[in-house]
């Protein structure tokens, strides 16, 4: 029944307007722009909005809809979410507020009670909408479909998820779908975790959590789905606890309890939202690793040893390189560089060198992953490594035991074009090495979750 919202065939806006700078304008605007169904604005007080014919209820319509999205005054939500009942709406997203958030649990009970008296499942309320890049359905404020990917975002948090979904859109992350949950008032973390399991264009899922209602389920469900769950749960300190309840009304529980639950449920908990978005993207890009013994190769020697210290700290192994693979990197690089683990050109940058060193960890049975690491300087190109790069991953990927490549593009200015092939060629790149080690590591977790946690058979996603 989740599929009559994220996969709808026709819409109502109720509550649509002309003017753009208010939600009921902006949303119509906003599905207009790509959505290819039946739209239709609810609006008792206009009779064309944004060029479409508008009515004064959804009764009025005189087609079938599928989903209503609701953004009126809270005064009047109750009352038409039982028109849409009765109009045989399937899929309700109900952007108002003024329920559970604001100490109004009776008409959040009273609002549950109608949808599942007319079998209507409902996002929110209290959210700032979801958006489906497949469906090209953008029934949210967010100001433009996301680029096209596998990582689906679920936030508790409207405004931090519509800042966070704006700024993978600047980024060029591509995501699957964005959904604010609002209240949980129907439909909760277990039901989108259960759809996502099963929904082909996502591979991976990010998650913003202030509280979970149904903790048990939600295990179950994490522990069901094989598909990577990233999730950042906040409201560790008393404050930030006490500031989830006067959110969205969530009692945020013990950050303790909360960290070891999810440990066993396979659910790998970050700190902040550049963990979060590192790892989903590494998710959605690369295999993972068989083991966690991993090569680093870089032209500059601060680097690696930066990533080497991070690799520590994160309980990931620097592998130990056959003489064989030594040998092969030897004849590419300079007679007064390094070939041993972490590998360092000494400032040398070639395509040759790095595509060459690079088959060669990627052949080497002791490393399960490789990180690349280039320092840009003045007198060197970004370009021919990042060439090296996607070359040898495409060859990679065609053999047997593929093994995931994390690159790490240091210098910002200079960097941009290496940057933007790396990342039309699938390859996750962080622009300091540790970030690209907590990656991996999170690559490293969710496999051992895998062997030890998940019990479902979906399996993860990759780039599409």
């Amino acid at each position: 029944m989740l599929s009559s919202i994220f996969e709808p065939e026709s819409v109502a806006v109720i509550g649509a307007s002309n003017n753009e700078s208010k939600w009921g304008g902006r949303i119509l605007k906003n599905l207009l722009s790509g959505f290819q169904g039946k739209i239709y604005p609810v609006n008792p007080n206009e009779n064309i909005i944004q060029g479409l014919d508008s009515y004064p209820s959804v009764l009025d319509i005189p087609g079938t809809v599928e989903l209503g999205v609701i953004i009126v005054p809270y005064k009047y939500v109750i009352s038409i979410a039982e028109e849409c009942g009765k109009k045989g709406v399937k899929g309700l997203v109900v952007v108002s507020a003024g329920f559970s958030e604001s100490g109004n649990e009776g008409a959040e009970l009273e609002l549950v009670s109608i949808a599942r008296k007319y079998g209507m499942r409902m996002i929110g309320p209290n959210t700032l909408g979801i958006v489906n890049e497949r469906a090209r359905l953008n029934a949210s404020i967010i100001g433009r479909l996301p680029h096209p990917g596998s990582i689906s975002f679920i936030t508790q948090s409207g405004s931090l998820g519509l800042a966070l979904a704006e700024w993978t859109i600047a980024t060029e992350l591509g995501l699957s779908k964005v959904i604010s949950t609002g209240n949980k008032a129907e439909t909760d973390d277990v039901d989108l975790i259960e759809y996502l399991s099963s929904d082909p264009s996502t591979g991976v899922v990010a998650m913003y959590i202030e509280g979970i209602k149904r903790g048990r389920k939600f295990l179950d469900a994490a522990r069901n789905i094989k598909k990577p769950i990233v999730a950042i749960k906040t409201g560790r300190s008393k404050r930030g606890a006490k500031a989830v309840f006067s959110h969205t009304g969530s009692i945020a529980g013990s950050d303790e309890v909360y960290s070891a639950a999810f440990r066993q449920a396979g659910i790998l908990r970050v700190d902040t939202i550049d963990e979060l978005f590192d790892a989903a993207l590494a998710f959605s890009c690369q295999p993972l690793p068989p083991g966690n013994n991993v090569a680093i190769f870089s032209n500059g020697g601060g680097a690696s040893i930066v990533a080497a210290d991070e690799c520590e700290k994160q309980g990931i192994n620097i592998a130990d390189l056959t003489e064989e693979t030594k040998e092969k990197i030897k004849k590419v690089i300079p007679e007064f560089a390094s070939v041993s683990n972490p590998i360092d050109t000494a400032g040398t940058v070639s395509f040759k060198i790095y595509n060459d060193s690079i088959k060669a960890l990627h052949d080497d049975p002791n490393v399960d992953a490789i990180i690349v690491i280039y320092v840009h300087t003045m007198i060197s190109n970004a370009m021919p490594p990042a060439e090296a790069v996607v070359e040898m991953k495409q060859k990679c990927d065609k053999e047997t035991g593929k093994k995931p490549i994390i690159a790490c593009w240091m210098g910002g200015m200079g960097t941009e074009e290496g940057v933007d092939l790396l990342n039309s060629g699938c390859i996750p790149n962080y622009p300091v090495p540790e970030r690209a080690v907590k990656a991996l590591s999170a690559l490293i977790k969710h496999r051992e979750f895998l062997e030890k946690v998940k019990t479902g058979d979906a399996k993860a996603g990759k780039c599409l």
